[in-house]
């Protein structure tokens, strides 16, 4: 983290936002042709995503190689799932849970993506920090990040969605509840061990919504310190949604 290589990346990401943005404020697009075209960079990401990481690894007799994606790539992060958010309000004809949908976006996709380009996961589970110029997952991964940053900017500049206390107290409920479904989850993909069927380690589990160990790599060695950890994001979470709807709610007024 904060290599010269992230460095430059993140100074690349800015430009690219600025150019998208800047891009959408000249042409003056609909919000409908901007979700087009991010339907268009979601699925390609992924694609791009798929071709770079999956593998042929052996079956267990030896016998058979088979094509395996590793579950940490599964689109279920908090950006990956935006993906699922993008292609159902473009495609939605209920205007009224698209603009709902759009207002959770908006705080969702902005800070997830902020700190994913911050703390760049792949730098720690699938390249170093000298792949990051010769990787395609690095491609992929900070273009698609400045992508959300920029649609995030360009549906509150699109005036079409209507944010108010009501929205941003949802928001943060849902962000609380998918953070309890990734715990869940997070168990469910984990590859534990047992001896005399009592569980004794867990050889690898997944960290969506870093909610199994922090991005920091600090080691917890006791129960109540995971408890208060997750006290501690899910306050900065609340926190992250306010601090996004401030200036809205203030300029509503």
């Amino acid at each position: 983290m904060f290599s010269w290589q992230h460095i430059v990346w993140l100074g690349i990401c800015a430009l690219m936002v600025v150019a998208m943005v800047a891009a959408a404020a000249r042409k003056k697009p609909t919000l409908q042709q901007i979700l087009t075209s991010a339907c268009v960079i979601s699925f390609l990401s992924e694609l791009t995503k798929m071709i770079s990481v999956i593998d042929l690894v052996p079956s267990s007799g030896g016998e058979l190689l088979l094509p395996y994606l590793p579950m940490n790539h599964m689109p279920l992060h908090f950006c990956s799932i935006q993906i699922l958010f993008i292609f159902y309000t473009r495609f939605t004809k209920n205007r009224q849970k698209r603009d709902a949908m759009l207002s959770f976006m908006y705080p969702t996709a902005l800070c997830g993506a902020i700190l994913a380009l911050a703390m760049p996961s792949i730098f720690q589970t699938s390249i170093t920090p000298d792949q990051a110029f010769t990787s395609l997952l690095s491609y992929q991964f900070f273009i698609f990040h400045s992508m959300l940053i920029a649609l995030s900017i360009l549906i509150v500049r699109s005036g079409e969605v209507a944010f108010s206390r009501k929205t941003m107290i949802r928001t943060m409920l849902i962000v609380i509840a998918l953070g309890v479904l990734s715990i869940y989850l997070n168990s469910l993909l984990a590859s534990p061990t047992y001896v005399d069927g009592k569980l004794v380690s867990v050889e690898f589990m997944t960290n969506f919504f870093f909610t199994t160990q922090n991005p920091l790599g600090i080691r917890l060695t006791a129960i109540w310190q995971w408890w208060l950890y997750l006290v501690i994001i899910t306050a900065l979470a609340c926190l992250a949604v306010f601090l996004c709807y401030v200036p809205l709610l203030r300029k509503a007024k």
